[in-house]
């Protein structure tokens, strides 16, 4: 077996994120023989096809949960956080969603008086309640992946609310297919959270811009507003596409 080869090591990786194993890259370069940067790369490919989701140090399979994900991922561009925490710190009623990239928004939000976070999210509503920002927690059945409430309860639940700003996280956008999903509940989610508010934004990293997962959610004419941590040749596509998107200048990420 010749691990000079990228398809040959890809498969082997490919195949053991399936089983459910981590990737730590540095242990995987010494077994292998190869540069810790070959495997990064190699990382990189898995995850454009969805077959991998990268972490610090490695890669974990892409249906982890997210207290896995949460506690393994880079920290989240700290400019995208103030940019989207500006865009929607005057709306008194947020629904956000779960996910890490959402989560670290909390922190950045002004606790007041008026302010109400409606989520299916936990770990969303901890962080709000440590912070004092009031906060109603959706009830239902609670995913895996996204570690959000799911179901006909939940589903029930936001169909009885008004929110100012929706704010999603994405598994995948695309400027054809729109914003999808890995797992079927919460699409269904998201999409009910699109329509219980006045303006639906999506936050993500640019790594999610391009791909398609599993499940379409919403199409692009039903999204407001897109925020990532850095333009490229797929947020081109989608601003062609019509999407309004917005990013940090990042002056070393300029494409």
């Amino acid at each position: 077996m010749d691990l000079n080869i990228p398809e040959i090591r890809q498969s082997l990786l490919a195949d053991r994120l399936r089983a459910g194993q981590q990737i730590v890259a540095q242990d995987v370069a010494a077994e292998f023989g190869i540069s810790v940067d070959t495997i990064r790369r190699d990382i990189l490919a898995l995850a454009a096809i969805g077959q991998a989701h990268r972490v610090r140090g490695g890669a974990v399979p892409p249906a982890a949960p997210l207290h896995v994900r949460q506690r393994d991922s880079a920290p989240v561009d700290t400019a995208l956080v103030a940019l989207v925490t500006t865009h929607i710190d005057d709306a008194p009623t947020l629904l956000l969603d779960g996910g890490t990239t959402v989560l670290a928004l909390v922190p950045a939000l002004t606790v007041r008086p008026d302010r109400l976070v409606i989520t299916p999210s936990p770990w969303v509503a901890i962080a709000c309640q440590e912070r004092g920002i009031g906060v109603f927690l959706l009830g239902g059945t609670l995913s895996a992946r996204g570690g959000i409430a799911t179901g006909a309860a939940a589903l029930r639940e936001v169909d009885g609310i008004a929110a100012d700003i929706a704010v999603l996280g994405a598994c995948g956008l695309d400027a054809g297919f729109g914003l999808s999903s890995d797992d079927h509940a919460e699409a269904l989610m998201k999409q009910a959270m699109q329509h219980a508010a006045a303006q639906t934004i999506v936050v993500t990293d640019a790594q999610k811009l391009g791909r398609k997962a599993r499940h379409h959610t919403l199409h692009l004419h039903q999204i407001d507003h897109i925020f990532t941590n850095t333009r490229g040749d797929h947020s081109a596509a989608l601003a062609a596409a019509g999407a309004q998107i917005s990013a940090p200048d990042h002056p070393h990420h300029r494409s």
